[in-house]
């Protein structure tokens, strides 16, 4: 072990609950508190000359710089998070032109073979289905029990089922 190395973990020993509960006052969040009182010994580490032990001040003053750029850089994330929320509302809810083809498409089978129906079990079903009506609604207004509305309406599903 290097002279270096002894000095900084003595330095670390002696120092770092002090420097955790600075840290931890300013960022609100101990793990990063833990993390940034780290880094800061690792960068001692590697930028402090040979032969020489950091001060006690240094120290302070290089976790207090971590401690505020960890904060800057958690802010400047953040607001960028925010930034994408707006952006999703600004999606297009409209179907693509593949898919409204495609819609457009199936519509024009539909009606076909709607068209392709019998005259009154065509009624019942578009009164019953499309419309919206009950089945004692479409029998008051075509005139015919309730049982022949649903015979209609079950034929008109099979036969559609079957051409589409």
């Amino acid at each position: 072990m290097t002279a270096q190395l002894l000095d900084v973990t003595r330095l670390y020993v002696a120092e770092q609950g002090r420097l955790r509960a600075y840290v931890r006052r300013i960022l609100r969040n101990p793990a990063s508190a833990e993390d940034v009182v780290q880094q800061a010994f690792v960068n001692l580490l590697g930028r402090h000359p040979q032969g020489e032990a950091p001060s006690p001040a240094y120290v302070m003053q290089a976790v207090r710089n971590l401690a505020l750029n960890h904060l800057r850089d958690s802010r400047r994330r953040a607001e960028v998070e925010m930034a994408g929320e707006p952006l999703d509302a600004l999606a297009d809810p409209a179907p693509s032109p593949e898919m409204a083809a495609l819609h457009r498409s199936e519509l024009m089978h539909l009606l076909t073979a709607l068209a392709a129906l019998p005259p009154r079990r065509r009624e019942a079903f578009v009164l019953c289905r499309i419309e919206g009506l009950s089945y004692d609604e479409v029998a008051a207004r075509m005139q015919v029990s309730r049982n022949t509305v649903i015979t209609h309406i079950v034929a008109a599903m099979a036969e559609l089922s079957r051409r589409l």
